[in-house]
């Protein structure tokens, strides 16, 4: 099979955190394994300025005529399946979802006319909240018991790959399925999936090795290599698409740029929405001053992207920081600080930063993966300590920074 045979497909809208969070990993994750095939962004009404910065980057941008994303997604896939007779297996992939191996070996496990998807983890309400009206109960137990029976499990409509036949006999499927929209179904979270199940439920799905999609419900374990890189692994072997599910997609264990920071800041930056600015604020707001002030620091310089925002709280025997995007912060003790500790925490329901250092002259400190890491050091008077972090441009990504002249908790 030649290159132009097969295609990764994605579809995205234009949020901006979306395009930061979900595709530019995708897409640059993609591109560190050795897959050499076509990849397909489907465009449900990305901006001028998106579609011309996928296609300087020689990625193919295909602007949908379905309205609704979910479903339409995979009916853009099998339209393309149809128009384009020298494709010969095509995926589409949930947008966040990232691929942590070098080896792309989905289309090997691709072939015959049925549609191939991964099991998931737990059967959730919205498979079948879609369906309505009286044959409801009907389709309901078909999906339960059609699709238990012959899989063991829910499906997972992050990864749907097949033949170009294969995606053919579902777009017609789906056709039948969106003119019954409002006697049958409604168009709510889920209908892509209840679509699917029912699919699979006349026994046009069988199964990929649930590395391909993988949940981390289902459990992952960490390896490291000879260079020191984390390996995702599961029981199966080595997970080749994580799936940054909403409950998890901003945890730093499992996010693509705390795994891969290097690399999203190397080749990341062509993908930015914004120019890279570095602002110096020469007079903080009096009350930051202060604030940093109560626990013995002063503010020696600040630099920060434009758009970024800064907090300053005072919280029992601390002083947290709550700042966004990209910034650079000098502190500077006007009194002993032994010890002062630096805990550093991302929010589980925002996105943090992509590389997070702290510096004391020649000595810095990067923190690594976990959610929340902290430092011990000592201050003289006069002594400075610089905390920074690093993203894309316009990323805006959170953070929380806690100061403190004693352990919260020790023993």
């Amino acid at each position: 099979m030649s290159a132009g045979d097969h295609a990764v497909c994605v579809a995205i809208n234009d949020r901006d955190r979306a395009w930061y969070e979900m595709l530019v990993p995708f897409i640059l994750s993609l591109r560190q394994t050795d897959y050499n095939g076509r990849l397909i962004v489907i465009s449900f009404g990305l901006s001028a300025n998106k579609i011309d910065i996928l296609r300087r980057q020689s990625i193919e941008v295909i602007e949908a005529t379905e309205h609704d994303l979910p479903t339409g997604r995979f009916v853009e896939v099998a339209k393309l399946a149809t128009r384009e007779p020298t494709l010969k297996k095509l995926a589409n992939y949930d947008a966040d979802i990232w691929f942590c191996s070098e080896t792309f070996d989905l289309f090997d496990c691709v072939d015959g006319d049925d549609l191939l998807v991964c099991r998931d983890a737990y059967f959730c309400d919205f498979i079948t909240e879609p369906l309505i009206g009286p044959e409801r109960g009907h389709n309901a137990a078909r999906v339960r018991r059609e699709v238990l029976s012959r899989h063991g499990s829910a499906l997972q409509a992050g990864l749907v790959a097949g033949t170009t036949a294969a995606w053919r006999n579902f777009g017609n499927h789906l056709k039948a399925c969106q003119q019954r929209i409002g006697i049958d179904f409604k168009r709510t979270y889920g209908t892509d999936t209840c679509f699917l199940h029912l699919w699979a439920a006349e026994d046009r799905v069988a199964l990929l090795p649930e590395t391909q999609n993988f949940v981390t419900k289902n459990g992952v374990t960490e390896i490291q290599d000879p260079d020191g890189q984390f390996v995702l692994m599961s029981e199966q072997g080595p997970i080749r698409g994580l799936h940054m599910t909403y409950d998890i997609r901003f945890l730093n264990r499992w996010r693509y740029y705390t795994n891969r920071p290097m690399r999203a800041l190397q080749y990341g930056r062509v993908f930015a929405l914004k120019a890279l600015s570095e602002i110096a604020i020469p007079t903080p707001p009096r009350h930051f001053s202060d604030t940093i002030e109560t626990i013995g620091l002063e503010i020696g310089s600040i630099f920060c992207e434009d758009g970024s925002t800064g907090h300053a709280f005072q919280d029992g025997e601390s002083v947290t920081v709550i700042a966004t995007g990209n910034h650079s912060m000098t502190l500077r003790a006007v009194r002993p600080l032994t010890p002062l500790v630096i805990t550093v925490m991302t929010l589980s329901g925002l996105p943090g930063p992509i590389r997070t250092q702290i510096r004391l002259g020649e000595q810095q400190v990067t923190i690594q993966r976990d959610m929340s890491q902290w430092i011990e050091t000592e201050l003289m008077p006069g002594d400075e300590i610089q905390i920074l972090t690093e993203s894309l441009p316009g990323q805006m990504c959170k953070i929380a920074w806690i100061l403190s002249d004693r352990h919260a908790m020790s023993q």
